[in-house]
C-alpha cells in the first residue's frame, strides 16, 4: 500500500479506508443471521466456549486481547502506547455512556431477566420484569436473583450459566460487548490497513467480533437487535475518531521505510 504524501497527512489512504469499510460492512451483515437463532440453554461444552468467547469483550478480557493484537501488529513495546490506549480510552468512555446514559434511557430487560419471569421458569421472579428492575441498582438487582435462584428448585442452570445471570442484571439494548469488539477489531483492521503488514490478522479480527456477538445471543443476556445497535454504534465511534484524529496518528501507525 502507497505511503500518504507528506503534505496529505490529513486524509487517510483511500484504498485503506475503502477495504476498512468492506471489512465493517461485511461484519455488520455477519450479525443479521442472528435473528434466526432460538437460543436454548447450551450444554456444558458449549456454554464454557461461549462464556470464554464473551470474557474475552469483557472489561477484564478486552485489554489482554488489544495488548496482543497490537503485539502482533508491532512487536516490541515501543508502540505499543500509540496502538492501544486511544482505542481503550474510547470504549471505556463508550461503555460509560452505555451503561449510565442510554441503556437506562432505552430501559429494555434483558432476555434472561424476561425469561426468569415466565411461567417456563417456574418463575423465578414472580413479581415480574418491572419489579425486579424498580431495585436501586444492578447489586440490588444480583444479591435478589441469587437469592431467588437458590430458592427455585424446579428450575436447573448450569452452574456457570446460573452465575453468569447473576452478574447480568443491568439492561439489554445496546449491547456493551458488540459495542466493546466491534469498536476494537475496527480500530485494529484500520491500523493494519494503514501500516500495510500484517494482514493475515484481518479476518482473525473480523471473526472474533462476531463470535463475540453471537456469544451474547447464545449466553441468553441478549437480542439480535442489541447486538446490532452496539456493533453499529462501535464502528460509528471508531469512524468519527478517526477522521478527526488521523493527522496525528498517521505518521505513528502508517508504514515507513
Amino acid at each position: 500500500m502507497a505511503n500518504l504524501r507528506k503534505n496529505d497527512l490529513e486524509s487517510p489512504d483511500r484504498r485503506a479506508v475503502v477495504y476498512w469499510l468492506i471489512l465493517v460492512l461485511l461484519l455488520l451483515l455477519a450479525l443479521l443471521p442472528s435473528y434466526r437463532i432460538t437460543p436454548a440453554i447450551p450444554d456444558d461444552a458449549l456454554l464454557n466456549l461461549w462464556w470464554s468467547i464473551s470474557f474475552s469483550a469483557s472489561k477484564y478480557g478486552l485489554v489482554w486481547v488489544g495488548l496482543l493484537i497490537a503485539l502482533l501488529i508491532e512487536p516490541g513495546w515501543k508502540k505499543t502506547p500509540v496502538l492501544l490506549l486511544p482505542v481503550l480510552l474510547l470504549i471505556g468512555t463508550g461503555a460509560w455512556l452505555n451503561e449510565h446514559v442510554i441503556k437506562p434511557a432505552i430501559a429494555e430487560p434483558r432476555p434472561s431477566v424476561s425469561f426468569l419471569a415466565s411461567a417456563a421458569a417456574g418463575p423465578v421472579l414472580e413479581e415480574g420484569v418491572d419489579a425486579f428492575y424498580a431495585l436501586p441498582d444492578k447489586s440490588s438487582r444480583s444479591e435478589y436473583l441469587a437469592r431467588q435462584l437458590a430458592e427455585e428448585s424446579r428450575l436447573r442452570l448450569p452452574p456457570l450459566l446460573r452465575e453468569h445471570w447473576i452478574e447480568e442484571t443491568g439492561y439489554s439494548f445496546p449491547s456493551g460487548h458488540a459495542f466493546a469488539a466491534t469498536a476494537l477489531a475496527s480500530w485494529f483492521m484500520f491500523v493494519i490497513l494503514s501500516a500495510g503488514k500484517r494482514l493475515w490478522l484481518l479476518p482473525v479480527l473480523w471473526g472474533w467480533g462476531a463470535a463475540v456477538a453471537y456469544s451474547r445471543i447464545m449466553l441468553g443476556v441478549h437480542r439480535p437487535e442489541d447486538i446490532l445497535a452496539g456493533a453499529v454504534e462501535g464502528v460509528l465511534l471508531v469512524a468519527v475518531v478517526l477522521s478527526l484524529a488521523w493527522r496525528s496518528l498517521d505518521p505513528l501507525i502508517s508504514r515507513r521505510e
